[in-house]
């Protein structure tokens, strides 16, 4: 596991980030439980930031696993790059 802080951004303007833990070879995200209220507004965006300050992207479907783009056969028969989510069994989850 690596420890990296995991951000949420919220339509309200609130953004909460919280340390956490990912693995590298799975994609599993497990923020901290944050002691805060939740904000009320739709949530926008999620992703991990690691130590060396890159950003990575949650899955906006099951929100426990990173987005990953590889070059390959797209949904509509094309052929470049798509972006899914790193668990194979996540529902829901097609092409970003």
């Amino acid at each position: 596991m690596v420890k990296c802080t995991f951000t949420s951004v919220w339509d309200d303007g609130s953004v909460v980030t919280t340390n956490g833990q990912y693995d590298p070879n799975t994609g599993l995200c497990q923020p901290e439980v944050s002691p805060n209220e939740p904000p009320t507004g739709s949530l926008d965006r999620e992703y991990i930031t690691l130590e060396d300050g890159k950003e990575l992207d949650v899955c906006p479907e099951c929100h426990e696993y990173l987005l990953k783009t590889t070059v390959e056969d797209r949904s509509d028969l094309s052929y470049g790059e798509v972006t899914q989510c790193m668990n194979e069994d996540c529902n829901g989850c097609g092409d970003y």
